[in-house]
Parts: C-alpha cells; structure tokens; sequence
C-alpha cells in the first residue's frame, strides 16, 4: 500500500499492510499542511496592545521568516529587541484571536495561556470585531499549498491533513475568558458562551472550506483542543452534549460534506467524551499520553474509532528504557486498534520540549518497525489476554512466541 491507502484502510478498519505512521520527517504516511498567521497581522501597534508580542504559535515560525513582524514604535526603539531578539527574553504575546499567552523566553515551547483577554461578557460584540481572523486570507495557506504540490509533483502519495486554526473551539474560549471563568461560564452564562462557540465553529467551518478552496485536496482535516484534565474531562457529558454538540457536529459534518476525515488531538482522560464525538462524527482521536484516558476506559470504543497515539509522554516515553518503549508500540496496537486497523503511531512532534531521550525516540521508530507489520504479527497475538488493570509506568512482556 501506498502511505494515502494505508492510512485509509487504518480508519476505515479494512486491514492497512502496516501500522500507518504521522511524523514529522520524511518516512511519515501524513502530510500535515498547517494555517499560518496572516502577512497582515501586526499587533502591538493600538494603545492596548502596547508591550505585546506576536503569538505565531512557535518560534520556528518567525525563526525561519515564515513570519515577520512589522514591529511597532516601542518596539523599535528598544535596542534589545532588534531583529529577532524578543524571542530571547520573558513577554507576554498575543494572538490572532486576541488571547494572551505567556513565554519565558530563551526557549521553543509555545508558552502558556496567561491572563483573561475578554474578562467581560459585555465586550464581546466589540472583542470578535477586533480580533476575529479572516479565515478567507490565502497568506494563511500558501506556504504549505507549495508544499503540498511539490510532494505530489515528487510523486509522493501521502495522506494530505488540513489543520484547523491554531487551537480549537473549547481552548479558545477558555483562553478569551480566563479558564476558571469559561468553565463557571457552562452555569452561569450559557447564552453568551453559546454565542461565542457558535461565532468560533463558522471559523473553522471556512477554514474548512478555504482549505478546499485554494485546491490543498485535503483527505482529512485536524482539529488541536484540550478537553481534560489529568483525572477526567473538564465537563460532565451532558454538559458537554449540550455545549459542544452544535460545535463539532457541525465542524465534522462539513468536512465529511466534502469527503474527509476528521482526526481531533486532545490531551486529558476524556473517555467519557467520546460517545459523544463518535456520534457527532469523528474519525480519530490523537493521545499524546494514552494511559490517562487508560486503555481498560478506552477499550468500549475500539473499533469505533481510530486511535493516533505515542508512548506516554508522561512516563514510558519520557522516563522508561528504549526496550519498554519498543515493546510499548504493540501495546498500542493491541489495546487501541484491532488486526484490522485502526491503531496509527504519533511519536510526539516536539520530543525537546519534553527532553525525550534520543534512545527511547529510536526505539519507538523500532517497536514500528517490528510490530508494525501486520502480516508478521502472530494471529494468537490478538487474542492473547490483556491486563485488567493499567499504570501510567508498567510495560508488560510480549506474548509468549509461540502459543
């Protein structure tokens, strides 16, 4: 199979060759093509803004120019931020949707949410006339339309994957109104956060349909929100019915209109959500640590969905021996797919930040590449039991070579 029919057939549960792989170098069956900030955006230069920084979601962006800063007067006036030196030093940035994220400085992590930028629901006619992106700006899409023509004039046949936005619905409207006061906001104004959710799910609508506008020829399109905490998911699942429903059915529903897929990353033990994503038409769900949700929690829904998933960030990837990380690739396969498909592997695109050794990033290449195959996994393999119950650290042994 080429990498767009292995992927296919690993959704689609009709037997994929090989356990199909979404990486960031070139053996990658997925080709992410990602939304960048408009040419057209320069904060920092109205009174509120003074002292505020772009928030292009990564240094690497303004770092290799994909994005350049016309900077403001106070800006250019202080000689320790000339060229790209602000990315040196601790600030607060701010993004196309006005939300405000703090950076430490002298590092390449995105930073973190920091103070409320809508603190007020009284501002909120006023606030997404001020900072809602043209979805419609082609400066957004073109670099990675380039991109994806050279690799399909190279003759690569690589699933093609639309990323939506920057953060999804839900991380954006906790990050406009403060995350205490946007999960206070479900009880207390649910009109109002309603309207907001509804304004957010038109973005990515037509950044759905931009996408196929400029002729990406997307098979799938990916949604980035967090929906959970370390324990259980930020809201119970009738609130999140009620909520978000109106949300990601619309947003799943359009891109099945032109006959993709949909894939959601999501960070939190959110399988009590998943019921409800699965029914409102999600293809695939993205864990960065699949033992939070825990695979007993998630084993009523496999076959239901496909599952990206790397070795747990948070322990195994991260802390564990190059062999437990090897061995945690079938584990993977076994818990969260099916011999039919339905497993791909994600290895975490940003191992620095996390300080993934660069043994256990070999060896999770390795276990892909010995039990990645599903015409060598021995048919009893599947059928071999599992344990009842899982840690976030314990990597059990293989089952037994011959049965």
């Amino acid at each position: 199979m080429n990498s767009l029919e292995r992927v296919k057939a690993a959704l689609h549960f009709s037997g994929p060759d090989k356990v199909p792989l979404f990486s960031q170098n070139l053996k990658t069956d997925v080709l992410p093509l990602a939304m960048l900030p408009s040419k057209n955006w320069h904060p920092g230069h109205i009174p509120e803004e003074e002292g505020l920084f772009p928030h292009p979601f990564d240094d690497f962006v303004v770092n290799l120019g994909l994005y350049k800063w016309k900077k403001p007067d106070w800006a250019k006036k202080n000689p320790k931020y000339k060229k790209n030196n602000w990315l040196k030093y601790p600030r607060e940035e701010i993004d196309e949707w006005g939300c405000i994220w703090n950076r430490s400085g002298g590092n390449q992590t995105m930073g973190h949410p920091g103070r409320a930028s809508m603190p007020s629901w009284g501002d909120l006619d006023k606030y997404l006339e001020s900072h809602t992106p043209d979805p419609t700006d082609r400066t957004r899409y073109s670099l990675f339309l380039k991109l994806g023509k050279i690799i399909s004039l190279l003759g690569f046949k690589k699933y093609r994957v639309c990323v939506l936005g920057h953060v999804g619905p839900s991380q954006t409207a906790s990050m406009i109104r403060g995350f205490s006061p946007y999960l206070v906001d479900h009880a207390k104004h649910p009109n109002e956060l309603k309207r907001l959710l509804a304004h957010l799910t038109e973005f990515y609508v037509e950044c759905i349909k931009n996408w196929i506008k400029f002729s990406a020829k997307p098979h799938g399109f990916l949604l980035v929100d967090d929906l959970g905490e370390q324990s259980g998911p930020f809201f119970s699942p009738r609130t999140f019915k009620n909520f978000y429903e109106p949300v990601y059915r619309t947003i799943f529903q359009t891109a099945h209109d032109y006959g993709c897929e949909t894939h959601l990353h999501c960070c939190g033990k959110v399988d009590k959500l998943l019921p409800s994503l699965i029914e409102w038409g999600l293809d695939a769900i993205e864990f960065d640590s699949p033992r939070m949700s825990g695979y007993t929690d998630l084993k009523p829904y496999v076959g239901k969905i496909m599952f990206w998933a790397c070795a747990n960030i948070q322990s195994i990837y991260v802390n564990g021996t190059p062999d437990e990380v090897r061995k945690e690739v079938w584990h993977m396969m076994r818990n969260l797919g099916t011999k039919e498909g339905g497993f791909g592997l994600y290895p975490y695109p940003q191992p620095y930040h996390i300080h993934v050794p660069k043994k256990n990033q070999k060896a999770l290449y390795e276990g892909l590449k010995e039990f990645g195959d599903y015409t060598k996994i021995p048919p009893y393999w599947w059928d071999y039991p599992t344990p009842d119950e899982w840690d976030r650290y314990t990597v059990p042994a293989l089952p037994p070579l011959s049965p």
